[in-house]
């Protein structure tokens, strides 16, 4: 029985109302660590003049790049290193979300609504929780249907401050959307999420996944860049297209939830509470 490991990211087109992406590479953990972190490391950390780590937004910034005396050209040389790597490595397979958060905000709208545990406050529902929540329902699915006998799922993402901790809380509670979901024989496949730093290799791989399907997807690539994401999706689908629809169905059905509490506010709940039949 095999464990998996999902590395994901997150992309945004630019505004609060652009549409939101959220996807990752998925494959054997002893493939992550045996074959694909090493080469990635070789080919593109390594190679002179060699880089901490290769993301997207650091990697075109000049400022980035004088600091760490490498040239335009050499980065896109670490690129296309990059690329070719994804490219020959065929157990990674990638998954991602697109959502419009402009439709998000219109159904859920910009009120504090669900209660974090820990210090008794509300939040904010957001796009991003929303992403990521689809995200992992969506390579638990295609566990359960391409390797039914997988042992469990590990989910690793970028650590950005204010953001894994609802991420974390909405996670511990999976179990539960699952059986609500009438979707219970994917809880077994539910294993860690941690939060790693930039410098972790399968979260690099993961915002250059990112970076170039939210880009593909809007009609933005050209020259290098678009050759560099037909070498990456060249055998892949598109991403899951969350309709508009589906935003204002589900917040319909969240509002009626909270009415049903006392106090107007959904609580998160831990793994060994109860299920309450009526929640969202």
């Amino acid at each position: 029985m095999a464990v998996f490991v999902s590395a994901s990211d997150e992309s945004d087109g630019g505004h609060h109302r652009s549409k939101f992406w959220h996807g990752g590479w998925l494959a054997p953990e002893t493939d992550w660590y045996t074959y694909f972190a090493p080469a990635w490391q070789e080919r593109v950390l390594d190679s002179e003049p060699k880089i901490p780590f290769l993301h997207m937004t650091d990697i075109r910034d000049p400022q980035w790049l004088s600091a760490h005396h490498i040239t335009w050209d050499e980065a896109q040389e670490k690129l296309d290193a990059a690329a070719v790597t994804i490219a020959q490595m065929g157990s990674l397979h990638p998954i991602a979300t697109n959502s419009n958060a402009g439709a998000f905000i219109d159904a859920h709208g910009k009120k504090k609504i669900v209660q974090n545990i820990r210090d008794k406050r509300a939040y904010r529902y957001l796009v991003d929780h929303f992403s990521f929540n689809v995200y992992v329902f969506a390579v638990l699915d295609y566990i359960h249907h391409e390797h039914p006998s997988t042992e469990k799922v590990d989910f690793v993402v970028e650590l950005k401050e204010g953001v894994f901790d609802k991420l974390k809380q909405f996670y511990d509670t999976f179990a539960d959307s699952l059986a609500y979901l009438h979707r219970p024989e994917l809880i077994k496949y539910l294993g860690e999420l941690t939060a790693v730093s930039k410098e972790r290799i399968p979260v690099q791989a993961a915002d250059m996944l990112c970076w170039h399907i939210s880009r593909a997807d809007l009609g933005l690539l050209k020259g290098r860049d678009e050759l560099r994401a037909a070498m990456i999706f060249n055998r892949y689908a598109n991403p899951i297209d969350i309709q508009d629809e589906i935003h204002f169905a589900l917040a319909k059905k969240f509002t009626e939830t909270l009415n049903e509490s006392k106090d107007g506010v959904s609580k998160v709940r831990r793994h060994n509470e109860r299920t309450n039949p009526g929640a969202s």
